[in-house]
């Protein structure tokens, strides 16, 4: 079932933000379940339809069993009536065979409940692309190979996905690994692999006094994406268990190169720039509506790159600022292992946490991709595919497009 579980529906209003003639085409669906339950669909209009009766109904769940398309339906519906979900159902149906029934007013419910009436498959197929995609950070990998050319055989997923399952078989995950190949708008590979997670018991209460344990496997989804152009592997995959980083890069690099090694290098977020480059490393050049960028703490050792460490947090929102205040040098204290930045882009604004890792502390949306951007520009990640491209961090004002907080 998608990730919502009905509970949203238990408020009516929420049920009148669909277009009811819609509502009523979805409900129609399973009119012998709703004549079960002695709830009237003939000759409803607007006025009379019982908003209140109908999330009673889907709140309770009787008969779940026989009609479990129509519970999943409208968990599926309601998982992707999120507000995220706006753009990317108002794209996907724009590029649909009904994209004549898309029009400006429609809410993201609506939309998300015209899909479903269209092809239930592809509203499941984008929220699960959404979950799989949305990860608060991803791991990232590089190889130094030339893959700008890469491309990926059916016979390297088949292969890519026996290794995995085998690796899956031993950890206690069972033979659950399936491989998905596409290619995104970024030009990147992009590989969704569906798993389950570790096998798991749980009480379930049925009718009355009665309850029973089912056993299952909880479903899981992670994305294994490869920017061609910079020799790059950016894993949207959980931060435990540790062993599933290195599974994917070695067996991925083995069915691609025959190289268990391809992938073996860290991307690794080089923090010392900060103290390299002092205020210039909030600077950014680029098309992108970067209002400003503001540093809000650091972590570091007191010392070298071992013992005690330190936290830096400034009193105004600009640690820079602070700093000059009290005529405090970076350059006395050692090894940088965190920064906490405040990133603003056109009207939004959120804090961006980074570790001297290889793991991201943003999601790789439309406004991860500028902070990406802007990372590479300073130099606080390293391209291996581009060692000749120049950081342009020094840049004056009227040379380009540059936001720095001030």
């Amino acid at each position: 079932m998608a990730g919502s579980n009905l509970r949203k529906f238990k408020n009516p209003e929420v049920l009148r933000k669909f277009s009811f003639q819609r509502l009523l085409e979805m409900v129609g669906r399973y009119k012998g379940y709703f004549d079960r339950m002695q709830f009237q669909i003939e000759g409803a209009t607007e006025e009379t339809f019982d908003y209140d009766r109908l999330a009673e109904i889907l709140s309770n769940q009787m008969f779940v069993g026989e009609y479990e398309e129509l519970f999943n339906g409208f968990a599926l519906v309601g998982a992707t009536s999120m507000e995220c979900f706006n753009d990317i159902l108002r794209t996907f149906i724009s590029r649909s065979s009904y994209a004549g029934e898309l029009t400006d007013t429609m809410s993201t419910a609506d939309m998300a409940l015209l899909v479903y009436l269209h092809d239930p498959e592809e509203l499941s197929v984008l929220e699960t692309d959404y979950a799989a995609l949305k990860k608060k950070s991803f791991a990232m990998r590089a190889t130094r190979r030339d893959i700008r050319n890469l491309v990926i055989t059916p016979a390297q997923i088949r292969d890519f996905e026996e290794g995995m399952n085998l690796i899956f078989q031993s950890k206690n995950y069972g033979n659950t690994a399936r491989v998905t190949l596409t290619e995104n708008d970024s030009r990147e590979l992009v590989l969704l692999v569906r798993h389950g997670d570790s096998y798991r018991r749980q009480g379930i209460v049925m009718n009355g006094r009665k309850s029973k344990t089912i056993g299952f496997q909880p479903e899981s989804y992670n994305t294994l994406s490869i920017n061609r152009d910079t020799g790059e592997l950016r894993l949207g995959i959980p931060t435990s268990p540790k062993w599933m980083e290195d599974a994917y890069c070695r067996q991925l690099g083995k069915s691609l190169f025959n190289d268990y090694d391809a992938f073996s290098a860290p991307r690794i977020n080089d923090l010392d720039k900060i103290r390299e480059l002092g205020r210039n490393i909030l600077v950014y050049h680029g098309a992108a509506e970067v209002k400003s960028i503001s540093l809000l703490s650091i972590k570091a050792f007191l010392s070298g790159d071992s013992g005690m460490c330190a936290i830096l947090e400034a009193d105004n929102g600009d640690l820079f600022r602070d700093m000059e205040r009290h005529h405090f040098k970076l350059s006395s204290m050692g090894r940088i292992i965190r920064a906490k930045f405040l990133v603003k882009i056109g009207r939004s604004e959120r804090t961006i946490i980074l570790d001297a890792s290889n793991r991201s502390g943003y999601d790789y949306d439309d406004f991860g991709m500028v902070v990406d951007e802007w990372l590479r520009q300073v130099g606080v990640i390293h391209t291996l595919m581009q060692n000749d491209e120049a950081i342009h961090v020094e840049l004056l004002a009227d040379e380009c497009k540059i936001a720095a907080a001030v």
